[in-house]
């Protein structure tokens, strides 16, 4: 019987080997892209959380966000109107002026109580136009700053939430607005309680307000944990992906396109936001004035954001394989050593890069207000420091054909 040689198991492990790569390489890849996703969707709702910790712990950035609004025409008008419903709905004018009118100036009661609302709110305006007012609203935006936070529970003093409101407390105001009255001859609101009557101004008024409280205090609990996730999910997904340049160029790109979406979002809550509020009591100018104000600083940090991403997608892109980047990097280069061949300059040392990036890293951070002046600002200071980096940590390019001699 002929002796069978034994089966050739060698090819068979190295297939078995090649088809495990692949399926480790598939499931990195998934896994990759997989936390690149979450880290994306997330990283707008922790930017919101940020921005409302800031708004509900910091009095100073409170402040800051609000004091434009006193100065606001279409604000001031709202108040104004605000503040003369108020006392002319607990005076009764016109029957006031019948009691005092002779019997034939009677007829002229309704004129004379026309008038005197129209007198009283331009009164009211000049009034919310002084510096007088400017101080007020601080103030009453300050003490109230601590009571800010109650919105989320329904409760507080000056800033007061009951069935979907969110109003302000003007009683400091209405009292102002009765001692000028009084100083030019109008004490018909004489016997008006400034404590006791309700003046509030309503800065919101929806039947969704119950859901955004909720919705609010998950984000305020998450303000920390949610920006530490998505740092560490784009860390995970940089370390583990086997292209980390690519990887870097697309994480980079991603949250700049997820500010994007948070943008656009605000836009599409602010047409909803207008929808809902706007009426008799917070006229549609007042509401996108109030709306606009308030979300000022989280539209500058999302574009500051997105600003710091595309400059890490252009590092990204510039360090890569591509005839456009190794054009580039090819000219900066050619540029770089013409000047130190002009100049002699040349070092024997690499030279510290990690100070053009860490620096600029250093001063967004500690920086209280980053704005988009910033951004730029630490931009160009990164190339500068660059520059200076490249002109300094490389020889100087010799002349054509020059062959250096050896050193003994």
């Amino acid at each position: 019987m002929p002796e069978q040689n034994p089966p050739d198991t060698a090819g068979l492990d190295v297939d078995e080997r090649h088809a495990e790569v692949r399926r480790n390489k598939g499931a990195r890849r998934f896994t990759v892209v997989t936390l690149l996703v979450i880290a994306c969707i997330l990283a707008p709702v922790a930017g919101a959380s940020i921005w409302l910790k800031n708004q509900v712990t910091d009095t100073s950035r409170y402040v800051r966000t609000v004091k434009p609004l006193a100065s606001n025409s279409s604000i001031q008008e709202a108040v104004a109107a605000n503040v003369t419903n108020v006392l002319f709905t607990r005076v009764d004018v016109d029957a006031r002026a019948r009691q005092a009118l002779p019997p034939k100036a009677k007829p002229f009661a309704g004129s004379l109580a026309t008038g005197l609302r129209n007198y009283t709110e331009n009164a009211t305006k000049s009034f919310l136009a002084s510096p007088a007012f400017q101080k007020i609203w601080v103030a009453v935006n300050t003490r109230a700053h601590e009571q800010l936070v109650k919105i989320l529970t329904g409760q507080g003093h000056y800033v007061q939430t009951a069935h979907g409101q969110v109003a302000i407390d003007l009683a400091p105001v209405l009292a102002r607005i009765k001692q000028r009255l009084d100083a030019r001859g109008v004490t018909v609101f004489d016997r008006v309680p400034t404590t006791t009557v309700k003046s509030n101004f309503v800065l919101i008024s929806s039947k969704q307000l119950d859901n955004a409280q909720k919705g609010v205090r998950l984000l305020k609990a998450a303000a920390i944990a949610l920006p530490l996730l998505v740092l560490a999910l784009f860390a995970a997904t940089i370390a583990i992906s086997p292209q980390r340049r690519r990887t870097l160029l697309q994480a980079s790109l991603g949250l700049a396109f997820a500010m994007a979406v948070l943008g656009i979002g605000l836009t599409i809550g602010r047409s909803i936001y207008l929808s809902k509020v706007s009426g008799p009591n917070l006229p549609h100018d007042a509401a996108a004035a109030f709306y606009d104000t308030v979300v000022h600083y989280l539209r500058v940090g999302l574009r500051v954001i997105a600003g710091v991403a595309l400059l890490f997608a252009a590092g990204a892109f510039l360090s890569g394989p591509s005839r456009v980047a190794v054009a580039v990097r090819g000219w900066f280069g050619s540029a770089l050593g013409w000047a130190q061949g002009e100049t002699g300059v040349a070092s024997t040392a690499a030279g510290r890069w990690v100070a053009a990036i860490v620096l600029p890293v250093v001063i967004f951070l500690l920086w209280s207000t980053p704005t988009v002046s910033l951004v730029i600002a630490l931009v160009a200071l990164a190339l500068f420091l660059l520059l200076v980096i490249e002109f300094f940590g490389r020889a100087p390019s010799g002349p054509a054909g020059h062959v250096p001699t050896p050193t003994p």
